[in-house]
């Protein structure tokens, strides 16, 4: 998805991507009696992720650059002389300062895996006409995704440092102490790596014909979300801005920049019916009610698609023995309510909030509203 550029919402993703292509799935099937079938499937996929966003941090640490900014710096702006340099640190020297409502920087990330390999094995228990049930497991697969990377920085980042902390000597001693940036450039490029675990799945369901051409379908199904603790950011060289935000942000070092999510493993279910009119036409139905993966105090706007709703409709043709068309529409929404400073990816007020909190202190809401089109055409020779 994408935002505009005058939307709130960029401060947690401008564009955002989470994309898995299968390109080749080859599959075998075993007919074990004329009850039971088994099927086996490798899936060869591609993975790729991509994140552009604006950053900024709104907490009390960088408010106190605006309150110096404002409130101290003002009658001494013009008149700067070695002895306020020295007491002020050269913070007043900055042509601009930094603040907490301000566009610090922007991060821009394209990372791919061209072959992430699964499996899934099947199994399809069918006594009779009326009754059937079936059970799938995919794996999971671990991958090593790599890319590039671009951080923009706001010139109000680059002067607190450039003009401002390396004009004075004792400027130039606090950021040593810190460990902050002699030199912030206007942008800086590199190449980027993480670890991802494709989450494993399993589902299971039955069917019933309650009716000779009416039929229920109810399946559960488990998603190990569980393995997306976190996503950590490898880069391939020291970043300026890690510089100072491993100072307010646990885990962070010159090199390193984790994404903490703590995603919940999640049971979900659904119930569908398949009305057939016809020997060729057969109407479908589907309500699936799905749990949020994220935790309470995880919640944010980067993933809108928290606790949702699922529908779905469909029609199917035979056009003979052999020939199969299926269309189906799909339409999910998610609604959330994140009261103010309960997340702590999101909107939690402190001072260790420089990078994951853009909207502290503020109520948010997300909605999100999807629609899906399928079309399988099927035949045999």
């Amino acid at each position: 998805y994408y935002r505009d550029q005058d939307d709130p919402g960029v401060y947690m993703g401008r564009q955002v991507a989470l994309e898995r292509i299968t390109y080749l799935s080859p599959s075998v099937a075993y007919q074990i009696n004329d009850e039971l079938s088994v099927g086996l499937s490798v899936g060869m996929s591609y993975q790729a992720i991509a994140l552009n966003t604006d950053f900024r941090a709104p907490n009390p640490l960088v408010g106190v650059f605006r309150l110096f900014d404002e409130e101290i710096c003002g009658p001494f702006r013009e008149q700067a002389n070695l002895v306020t340099d020295l007491l002020l640190f050269g913070i007043c020297n900055a042509e601009e300062s930094l603040g907490p409502f301000k566009k610090a920087a922007n991060l821009d990330v394209s990372l791919q895996q061209t072959l992430s390999p699964t499996y899934n094995i099947g199994v399809l228990w069918e006594p009779n006409e009326r009754f059937a049930w079936g059970a799938v497991y995919q794996s999971g697969n671990k991958m090593r995704l790599k890319g590039k990377y671009k951080v923009s920085y706001a010139n109000g980042t680059r002067s607190i440092i450039n003009d401002g902390l390396q004009s004075s000597i004792t400027g130039q001693i606090l950021g040593a102490i810190l460990g902050f940036p002699s030199y912030i450039p206007e942008e800086e490029k590199g190449l980027l790596s993480m670890n991802l675990s494709f989450p494993a799945h399993f589902q299971t369901g039955i069917k019933y014909k309650v009716l000779p051409n009416l039929q229920i379908n109810f399946d559960v199904g488990w998603t190990d979300f569980g393995v997306w603790d976190a996503f950590n950011f490898e880069f391939d060289r020291e970043v300026q801005v890690l510089k100072i935000a491993k100072i307010l942000v646990p885990g962070t070092t010159n090199t390193t920049l984790p994404f903490p999510l703590d995603f919940n493993t999640r049971w979900n279910w659904g119930i569908g019916m398949e009305y057939e009119h016809t020997s060729r036409i057969k109407f479908r139905l589907g309500y699936e009610p799905r749990d949020s993966a994220v935790p309470d105090n995880k919640r944010n706007i980067l993933a809108p698609i928290n606790a949702a709703k699922m529908f779905g409709a469909g029609i199917g043709y035979r056009f003979d023995p052999d020939t199969d068309i299926d269309l189906t529409l799909m339409h999910l929404r998610s609604r959330d309510t994140v009261p103010a400073g309960t997340s702590t990816l999101l909107n939690q007020t402190g001072v260790t909030n420089a990078m994951y909190n853009p909207y502290a202190g503020l109520d948010a809401k997300t909605k999100a509203t999807v629609n899906i089109m399928g079309l399988v055409y099927r035949t045999r020779w």
